[in-house]
């Protein structure tokens, strides 16, 4: 999952350069729904068949982890480094902690609140550019948007786990793809179409809708059912060391020391929060 939605950085900042960002969303979406609406159908007929607290469940699902997350990644990436903006989405799960601690009134260890210290500060550093005097001054509209992620993406999570209990994660991706597909197609409309498309970017969409929604969305619903949102959410810290080695080799981007050291402390939360 983390290797998959490594790549999704890369991909979209090559998408949002050419499509709007509820476009290229929508692209996204298309092809993956094209792939799990007809694998959901011939392997569970009734996952068409749910109740109106599932589909409040999965509006959540759809709204928060798809529109929201959307909006915010892709007007994001189009000001930011994709290496930048994933160090900074690499705070997911921070925030799925803190929400799982202050909505569902779970504890957090002393060693977690060392390890979401740890992981503010890295995201500190990163955005600062190494400079934490000079953190006000250089945060910008694309760290705004790019902060956004994890926020939704908390929110996301969270609701993920009341919704596993009753469908399956194949179910509940399609279901909070198919409804959040829905609330970004209004935002369509008052966008603006390119005239010309290059063929690299229909493999970028390809790949987001293939590789980062029906994989990536399937295996961390799996991950949720399976060892619970806060752990499952610490894996997307492995998401900036991927990213980060996609966008050097794929699209040039310097790698600089701030980066790697913010980087190091993001991703050290990775074993505090599954280690204790």
């Amino acid at each position: 999952m983390a290797l998959m939605w490594g790549g999704t950085f890369i991909a979209t900042k090559m998408v949002s350069h050419v499509f709007g960002s509820f476009t290229g969303a929508s692209l996204r979406y298309l092809v993956a729904l094209a792939f799990m609406l007809p694998i959901l159908f011939v392997t569970d007929r009734k996952a068409f068949q749910i109740t109106r607290e599932q589909f409040k469940q999965m509006a959540l699902l759809g709204a928060t982890g798809i529109f929201a997350y959307s909006f915010f990644f892709y007007n994001g990436l189009r000001l930011v480094k994709a290496s930048h903006g994933a160090l900074i989405v690499a705070l997911n799960p921070v925030l799925v902690m803190l929400i799982t601690a202050i909505v569902g009134k779970e504890r957090i260890s002393a060693v977690k609140i060392m390890g979401l210290l740890l992981s503010l500060l890295g995201t500190a550093l990163v955005i600062a550019h190494g400079d934490l005097d000079e953190l006000i001054s250089r945060f910008s509209w694309g760290d705004a948007f790019i902060l956004g992620c994890p926020v939704s993406w908390a929110f996301y999570t969270y609701y993920a786990k009341n919704a596993l209990k009753g469908a399956t994660p194949l179910q509940a991706s399609t279901w909070a793809i198919l409804l959040g597909l829905m609330m970004i197609s209004v935002f369509i409309p008052f966008e603006t179409l390119p005239v010309h498309v290059d063929p690299s970017i229909w493999l970028a969409v390809a790949y987001l809708g293939i590789c980062g929604s029906v994989l990536g969305f399937v295996w961390y619903y799996e991950g949720v059912q399976k060892i619970g949102p806060v752990r499952t959410s610490a894996f997307n810290n492995l998401i900036p060391l991927f990213a980060m080695v996609f966008s050097v080799v794929l699209l040039r981007e310097a790698v600089h020391a701030y980066m790697l050291y913010g980087a190091a402390m993001v991703i050290g939360v990775v074993f505090l929060i599954n280690r204790f």
